[in-house]
């Protein structure tokens, strides 16, 4: 297949000309020549060159990291290996954001009970107090308790436990479970 000019690469590929000329800039995609008036001609591995970059991005590399599997060229193997290290990392990556939003989902729903329990709150600006910060006491109870339909089931509430509510059951059944979101505290 002859060379293609970027404009065509581009089409072909579903990327912007503009796509194309950062990943030139960036030192991911080399043109292997340039016509008579002076546009860029791209081989037959260009396209493939553009698939990689964009699993690649896809899974979480950075473009410095896509450009360090291109450029340190090695054996099929050391290749691998390489990229099954980058892959390494995304994964710890990924596990400790999941772990941290996670534990601010927990943090988020303790503030969300704490908020609407607290119907006439005591200063005027809560950038100005703490009054929105729970007691310890209110710690101790928010992680015994569940809220739903907008009420709070104690132990021995129709479902039975604090901590698994059945809403088929809880306060009241169906129709006043419905009427809220099921939220479970730890």
């Amino acid at each position: 297949m002859p060379a293609i000019r970027i404009g065509q690469l581009a089409r072909s590929t579903g990327h912007s000309v503009p796509t194309l000329r950062f990943y030139e800039a960036s030192g991911l995609l080399t043109p292997t020549g340039r016509s008579e008036a002076g546009y860029r001609l791209y081989g037959d591995d260009a396209a493939t060159r553009l698939r990689f970059i964009e699993r690649a991005r896809s899974l979480g590399l950075t473009l410095a990291e896509i450009r360090q599997l291109i450029e340190s060229p090695g054996s099929a193997a050391e290749e691998h290996a390489r990229l099954r290290h980058m892959v390494a990392h995304k994964l710890a990556e990924i596990r400790k954001r999941q772990q941290e939003l996670a534990n601010l989902e927990t943090e988020l729903d303790r503030l969300y009970v704490r908020l609407l329990r607290t119907q006439d709150p005591p200063c005027g600006h809560l950038g100005d107090c703490e009054c929105w910060l729970p007691t310890t006491e209110e710690k101790k109870t928010m992680t015994d308790e569940i809220i739903c339909c907008g009420q709070i089931c104690d132990p021995s509430c129709a479902c039975g436990t604090a901590q698994e509510c059945d809403s088929d059951q809880c306060c009241g059944g169906p129709d006043a479970v419905n009427a809220q979101v099921l939220i479970t505290l730890e």
